[in-house]
């Protein structure tokens, strides 16, 4: 069957089309509704069908912008000038696949599929045009290739996790209508307002504080969440919210707050982990004094916050990505886990687990299944520009040759951007499916342009919520792009292994048989509505393991959490328990550069420059000791990056820490220098033991005035 007879779609003559943006951004599927008209997209606003609480935000409301930007790619590139010049030229389809399809072919014929790094991220969430599912199929299918194990975003919850719950993690979460029965909310590094992690969160939280519920925002900035729903602020210093925890069980424990009837039923190895808050191994107290220089709250403010927690029943403590993106990230999650089992708010109506709000499952609903390739080789997420450099002190075998990149700017968001570069610089081979010119495209062999999400049919699976979503093709593919299937399946012809991939499926098709397996009861209802809602609404995460835990137990070798792991530390050589390492120090670099989210894009998309009102965040204290005033442009570095950018004053950092938002891309000079303010040129590949997660946090550096 012809491709490019499957590929036909046809725009629903319609006033208001639904659709779902898909980013990956912690919504990622959020109902929304395109007011089409003579082919363009008048307005985009939030799908009525989904109720009160579920509503997109600035991301998805920009999508016809985006749709319609300047710098979009509407035919294939093929580079013509060194890596990372921008210098292509345009080429046809027919070309570009033929190279594309020759060059994996002969490289994966010399040097073994091996050889071929699978560099696909998360740019689109979704049943098909999933990127990350999309491109291993594609890969595995081709003989197979090697793989990222973990992710940039929570790679050392995923890590720790399993151990601490068993294969019920992902099971942990809760639905946020629960957020209506908690009595305080402890928002541990999670800014809800600007990250969403899901598309009802954030209205549920306003509501929540609005009928009285406190709202405690653990973060070292005060975030916009902190600013319009917190009760009150603890600017933890970065890397140290394992201290600040062990301090408040120490008050949970000396003062008799902790509930010692529901540890004794639910959790294994509290007493090993009492043992250590107390100083009963060795070591020093736990207390809220020795906890003070570490994570910059006074210890008074320690003992308030922990006494608060204990008598509000029931709270639900939400830690965001950011606690576990430091170093030591993973004790982070363990002891969240312990403070909600001590403070016996784990399964509640109105509490939760101590896990990311997320991890229930999603309706039932088909997706694009990813064929096993057995013993396939793999290296850590944040370590694959030191696979590239160096394959064998990465434990591979082969040597990468060729990557394949969708749905993700590496060269933006990795770690280390320098090596990033170099490590793109040293291939055989490199391609991509893009909308613009990114970094990660800029050092590519094949550019080919991918079609935008109002151009796409699909099902969205949100991170968090009981609902699926509806996506209509709203628009024709822009000039001569394509979707990633489509993509795909013209180059896994090419390649001898067409029917394999497509099964003979049209991207339509693909659609409908998802719903034919789907507990969708009717289909017809839920693309014209756009919105299929489950019947329970209000979940909450292991409530039957809370409930009866001998009934209901947990895959975990003691069916209960565990606090003390014995497996943990037989894998991992680390402590079974969750302990505070201290982060190392370095006096040449005495500030901690932290890189939030920015609520106006998702990660790079629209991080190109100039970028209005970008600029480094530090306290006005810490400017002061240093002779910059507002506005003054310093230099920002350490032994990774260098970068020139203007300072911004704020009182909204705790002192010793600056902040960077992300997603900025970077504009080098001849010296390396960038003038953009990319975060990730001071990032680090290394990433935290034992997960090697990214450390995005906490990360040292130094800020000097420029002349």
């Amino acid at each position: 069957m012809d491709a490019r007879a499957l590929r036909a779609v046809t725009i629903p003559d319609m006033a208001n089309i639904p659709i779902f943006c898909g980013k990956d951004c912690g919504g990622n599927a959020c109902p929304l509704l395109a007011t089409v008209e003579d082919g363009r997209v008048l307005r985009i606003t939030s799908n009525p069908a989904a109720g009160t609480h579920i509503r997109g935000c600035a991301r998805g409301f920009g999508l016809a912008a985006e749709q319609q930007a300047g710098d979009r790619l509407l035919k294939p590139l093929i580079r013509t000038g060194e890596r990372g010049s921008g210098q292509f030229r345009e080429a046809a389809w027919d070309e570009a696949l033929d190279l594309v399809a020759g060059r994996l072919r002969s490289i994966q014929a010399e040097h073994g599929a091996d050889s071929v790094l699978n560099l696909a991220s998360a740019g689109s969430t979704s049943a098909l045009h999933g990127t990350e599912n999309l491109l291993a199929r594609f890969l595995n299918l081709s003989g197979g290739c090697t793989v990222l194990r973990g992710s940039y975003s929570v790679g050392a919850g995923k890590f720790v996790l399993p151990y601490l719950f068993g294969p019920e993690w992902q099971q942990a979460g809760l639905d946020p209508a629960t957020l209506a029965h908690a009595r305080m909310i402890i928002l541990w590094g999670a800014n809800l307002l600007e990250t969403r992690h899901g598309s009802e969160l954030p209205q549920r939280l306003l509501e929540a504080r609005r009928n009285g519920a406190e709202v405690v925002v653990v973060d070292p900035r005060r975030s916009a969440t902190a600013k319009a729903a917190g009760t009150w602020w603890l600017p933890c210093r970065p890397g140290g919210d394992a201290a600040l925890m062990l301090a408040v069980l120490y008050v949970l424990l000396t003062e008799g707050l902790a509930d010692r009837a529901f540890l004794a039923c639910h959790a294994e190895g509290f007493d090993r982990l009492e043992r250590h808050v107390l100083g009963q191994d060795g070591g020093v107290p736990r207390s809220p004094s020795w906890a003070e220089p570490h994570c910059g709250i006074p210890a008074a403010g320690i003992e308030h916050f922990a006494r608060a927690y204990a008598a509000a029943k029931p709270a639900m403590l939400l830690p965001g990505f950011s606690i576990q993106r430091v170093h030591a990230g993973e004790d982070s999650y363990r002891l969240a886990a312990a403070l909600q089992l001590a403070t016996g708010n784990t399964g509640r109506l109105g509490g939760s687990t101590g896990a990311p709000a997320s991890r229930l499952p999603a309706p039932r609903v088909g997706t694009l299944p990813v064929p096993p390739c057995p013993g396939q080789p793999w290296v850590p997420t944040n370590r694959w520009p030191d696979a590239i450099l160096d394959p064998q002190a990465c434990g591979l075998s082969t040597g990468l040759r060729a990557v394949y990149s969708i749905g993700g700017n590496f060269l933006n968001q990795g770690s280390d951007l320098h090596k990033s570069i170099a490590a793109f610089r040293k291939l055989d081979f490199a391609v991509c499916h893009e909308r613009s010119l990114t970094a990660t495209a800029r050092h590519c062999d094949v550019v080919l342009p991918a079609a935008h999400p109002l151009e796409t049919e699909d099902i969205g699976l949100p991170w968090l919520g009981n609902f699926l979503a509806y996506r209509a093709p709203a628009l024709p593919p822009r000039g001569e792009s394509r979707s990633d299937y489509d993509i795909l399946c013209d180059l896994a012809g090419r390649m001898g292994f067409g029917p394999a991939f497509s099964e003979g499926r049209s991207a339509a098709q693909w659609v409908r048989h998802f719903l034919d397996q789907s507990e969708v009861a009717d289909p017809e209802a839920f693309r014209r509505t756009g919105v299929y809602l489950a019947p329970d609404q209000a979940r909450v995460g292991l409530a039957g393991f809370a409930r009866d835990p001998l009934a209901h137990p947990l895959g975990t070798p003691s069916g209960r959490v565990e606090i003390a792991s014995e497996a943990y530390q037989l894998d991992t050589g680390f402590p079974a328990i969750p302990e505070w390492r201290e982060p190392p120090r370095d006096p040449r670099h005495p500030l901690l550069l932290i890189t939030p989210k920015s609520p106006r894009r998702t990660h790079s998309q629209g991080g190109h420059g100039p970028v209005p009102g970008h600029a480094l965040d530090m306290h006005p204290d810490d400017a002061a000791a240093r002779g910059i005033g507002a506005g003054d442009r310093v230099l920002l570095a350490n032994d990774r990056g260098r970068a020139h950018l203007p300072v911004r004053l704020t009182a909204d950092l705790a002192p010793g820490v600056v902040s960077l938002l992300e997603g900025v891309w970077p504009e080098l000079d001849a010296d390396g220098v960038d003038h953009a303010g990319s975060a990730n040129l001071f990032t680090s590949t290394e990433g935290t033991a034992p997960s090697l997660g990214c450390v995005m946090g906490g990360v040292p550096v130094r800020v000097l005035r420029l002349a």
